[in-house]
Order: C-alpha cells, then structure tokens, then sequence
C-alpha cells in the first residue's frame, strides 16, 4: 500500500524553503520545457532519433496572498530587475515517495500577478532554469 502528504513535500528557492502554499493538486509544477529527444524519417522509412542537450526546464507555484514567501520573491525579483543578478537554484522533494526535482542556474521570468478579492487569493510564481533534472522514484527505497 502508498500513501502521500503534501505535509511531505518540500521545496526550497536559493535554500530558503517556501511556505503557505495555495490549496488545489496542482500547486507545485516542475516541467522540461522541451522533449529530451526527437526523430526524423527518412524516405526509406528509417527512423534517425535526435538527443538533445536542451535539459531547460520551468518550475511553477502558487501560493496564499498572504504567504511570508511571496516578500521572498518579491525581493529576489526586485533585485534582478535592479541589476543584482543572482542565479536561482530550485530544489524540490517528495519525502514521502522519494521523487526529487533539482534546477540550477535560472531566473524569474515577472513578478507574480496579483489579484484580490473577497476571499484569500493566490500568486503564481514561475521560475526558469537552464537545467531542470527530475528523479522520479514513486516510494522505490
């Protein structure tokens, strides 16, 4: 038998763990922004498959209006439209199932949009990096 815990899932930015996430299934997205491989066919009919090296990647998430995280955020956003650049690094783990995600050397493409209204809301936050590698183990110890 499996089970799972979003109690069990931790993802931190540049080291510093993000809190106060939104409610829904789908609040923490790690995706390649492309297909590690390709193919072509030939006239005959033969297949070529092509690898790619392009191991970009963008990890998406949204928490609560009133997350201390989103101050976080802000902060490194700020500092990279002000000329401070500082490559972000993204890691992500599933303690529960052992899936892990790591991103390195990325950015932070706009400050989340902000929307309010008569409940709590939500920010986005999306960040893109150069490499984004994805381990998925599914609770294999």
């Amino acid at each position: 038998m499996q089970s799972y815990s979003f109690l069990n899932t931790i993802l931190l930015v540049n080291g510093v763990p993000i809190t106060g996430f939104d409610e829904g299934d789908d609040v923490i997205q790690l995706a390649r922004l492309g297909d590690s491989a390709a193919h072509t066919i030939g006239a005959d009919g033969l297949m070529t498959v092509t690898l790619s090296a392009d191991r970009s990647g963008e990890v998406i998430f949204r928490i609560q209006q009133t997350s201390d995280s989103n101050a976080y955020m802000a902060g490194l956003t700020t500092a990279q439209e002000n000329g401070a650049f500082v490559p972000i690094f993204v890691q992500f783990k599933d303690t529960n199932n052992n899936d892990i995600g790591s991103g390195t050397q990325g950015y932070i493409p706009r400050p989340a949009d902000m929307t309010r209204g008569n409940a709590v809301g939500s920010q986005e936050w999306r960040i893109v990096v150069e490499r984004l590698d994805l381990l998925h183990l599914g609770g294999a110890v």
